[in-house]
């Protein structure tokens, strides 16, 4: 124990020291939001303040909103149509676009809006001005029929169904399957994560001992399997820290990059102009969801998610590391082919688990649940949706037993293949280490 113990950290601070880690861990969550800020800072660094000259010879409008650096001037309606199209660049220092409403606008079919510029507009400008005038026009609209907008709105009300659940002994129990979705699609994609980044990480440490020769000296004085489980255990502990920290990170980064460029999304949400009802009906879904949140017992489904997110790792990663142990002299080409259904595995969880998210009752979800190469991917985004009791202790305890007999499997095949070298090893040699008696 205490030599697994010597070789767990080692793994663990070899590795947490080395340059790479530091600033992959620092540069991780800069490079996740600065991706994620990208499309902001493009947009505020493309717009420029542009200013509209509005010729309205249908008089029904009196002025327009000015908005995300768009401004509007109804200064030279008396002005010749001709003129104003070769001057309106040289007004008032210079106007950006000349907007025209003819005379005669229907209200119901504003055709022969014209715009004029010297440098093409941007298609986000154009749809502004569009969706302002739109609401004019609606507005006029309403006027004319005397309708308001609040008696439009009653014409079709939102719907909002609530869903309540029904529980094994008749008990009625709120539910939000909005709130339960995001939870569990949320909770399956990091254990996804997890498993296929670690999972390689723990599979190229043991693929780089081999490969070196350094495992020759490493095994002289541990055991292939105390080996195997040091590094498993070591390497897992690098991935959680590294994980922990970009979780950390990255909150803090969000509420830095909010207050810095909160002017900067309040613009582009200007920009998008979206209608009053169907902002409401948004919001309203919006606050539904986080109201749906209060009803799920969240330190339960972290606890449950903690196991299954460790059970998910070291079951993983006894296969990986099973799997670098047969990399060859040609470091380790081979090792692709029994890698390979590891990680396809962990994609058709992936793919299982965006399907029964969808349908958590369903026969799919269920056995998906408790196969143990499954499980750690599908049950976390099952959870939320309170399956019974029982279908839980089954997953957990299939879990770990599959926890412990596939490190077994993989501890017979580390032992072998970590000190082969000078040939190929074939599937068929693999199959017999694992049942060698010697």
């Amino acid at each position: 124990m205490n030599k697994t113990w010597q070789i767990i950290k080692r793994e663990y601070f070899t590795r947490v020291r080395k340059k790479s880690f530091i600033v992959l861990t620092i540069l991780g969550p800069l490079l996740l939001v600065g991706i994620g800020m990208l499309p902001v800072l493009f947009a505020t660094i493309s717009r420029e303040d542009q200013k509209i000259l509005v010729k309205d010879d249908s008089d029904l409008f009196i002025a327009f909103p000015d908005s995300a650096g768009v401004y509007f001037s109804f200064k030279y309606d008396t002005v010749a149509l001709t003129t104003l199209k070769n001057n309106f660049s040289k007004l008032d220092d210079g106007y950006d676009a000349l907007l025209v409403i003819p005379a005669g606008l229907k209200t119901d079919q504003p055709y022969g809006i014209e715009i004029y510029s010297n440098e093409q507009i941007s298609i986000t400008t154009r749809s502004y001005i569009e969706n302002m005038i739109a609401d004019q026009l609606e507005e006029i609209n309403l006027r004319n029929r005397n309708l308001s907008k609040e008696e439009l709105v009653r014409f079709r009300p939102h719907i909002t169904i609530d869903d309540t659940v029904l529980s094994a002994d008749q008990e009625i129990k709120n539910s939000d399957a909005a709130a339960a979705t995001a939870i569990g699609y949320v909770m399956g994609f990091l254990t996804y994560i997890v498993l296929l980044i670690y999972g390689s990480m723990v599979m190229r440490g043991v693929m780089e001992e081999k490969t070196s020769r350094v495992i020759e000296v490493i095994i002289s004085s541990v055991k292939p399997f105390q080996l195997m489980m040091g590094k498993i255990v070591g390497i897992g502990l690098v991935g959680l820290t590294q994980f922990l920290i970009w979780g950390l990170l990255v909150f803090v980064l969000q509420i830095v990059v909010s207050i810095l460029f909160m002017e900067q999304f309040t613009e582009l949400q200007a920009m998008q102009s979206a209608s009053p009802d169907q902002f409401s009906g948004d919001a309203m879904q919006l606050s539904n969801m986080l109201a749906g949140f209060q009803d799920i017992n969240i330190f339960t489904i972290l606890f449950l998610f903690i196991i299954y997110f460790l059970g998910g790792f070291f079951l993983y990663a006894a296969l990986f590391a099973a799997a670098g142990s047969l990399a060859g002299e040609d470091d380790g080409s081979d090792v692709q082919v029994y890698a390979l259904p590891l990680t396809l595995t962990v994609v058709v969880s992936l793919l299982i688990m965006m399907t029964v998210v969808q349908q958590p009752d369903s026969k799919l979800a269920f056995w998906a649940s408790i196969i143990p190469l499954t499980s750690p991917v599908v049950m976390p985004a099952i959870i939320p949706f309170d399956p019974p009791l029982w279908q839980i202790i089954l997953s957990v305890v299939l879990l770990i037993a599959g926890f412990f007999f596939t490190t077994w499997l993989a501890g017979r095949v580390y032992r072998v293949g970590i000190l082969m070298y000078g040939k190929k090893i074939k599937f068929r040699e693999v199959l017999r280490w694992m049942f060698y008696k010697g």
